[in-house]
Formats: C-alpha cells, structure tokens, sequence
C-alpha cells in the first residue's frame, strides 16, 4: 500500500479521486480506499474517559454533508453489504436476502 500521509493531504486526495474516481482494481484505486478510510478515522470524536477531561476534538474536522459524502462513498466501495458475514443474513433467518 503506499505511504501514510497527513491528514489534512489524505482529504486533499480523496476529494480529487471523489471528483475523478480510480477504475476499481487500480493502485488508485486503492490508495482513494486506504485515504478513504483515514481521513473517516481521523474526523470521529472519542468519547471522554472521565467527565473532567476536555471534550476530545478530532484530528480532523470535516463539516456533515462532506462526512455524508464520504461515508457514501466509503459505503459503496464495500464489496461486501453484508459485512462478515458473506453469504448475507438471510441463511439465519431462513430466507435468501442476498443481491440476484
């Protein structure tokens, strides 16, 4: 994979591979998943241990609709809607809920 960057450069490419995504299966392509998935990382808060400590800020501040945008994208870039569980949930429950 390639080398990790700074935050701030992580949105700096994904907004640009947003605006012209890779063809799937490329280096590109999994360079935009790899800074996808760190700028994601770098926005979440974690809650506070102790209620005295200072609300903890995230590393990187992304306003709602580009963290929408992103985790759309982040969404659709799954090749699995089902997660860890591959054959989708519908074996326990008895039915086939998985895409035809």
């Amino acid at each position: 994979m390639s080398d990790r960057v700074d935050n701030d450069t992580a949105l700096e490419e994904v907004m640009d591979f947003l605006a012209d995504p890779p063809a799937p299966g490329t280096a590109d392509d999994a360079r935009f998943g790899e800074r996808l998935r760190q700028v994601l990382a770098a926005s979440i808060v974690d809650d506070p241990v102790d209620e005295d400590d200072p609300a903890p800020k995230p590393e990187l501040a992304l306003d709602d609709d580009l963290r929408r945008r992103l985790e759309a994208a982040a969404k659709q870039r799954s090749s699995n809607p089902f997660g860890e569980h591959p054959e989708g949930i519908g074996p326990t429950l008895g039915m086939d809920l998985g895409k035809s």
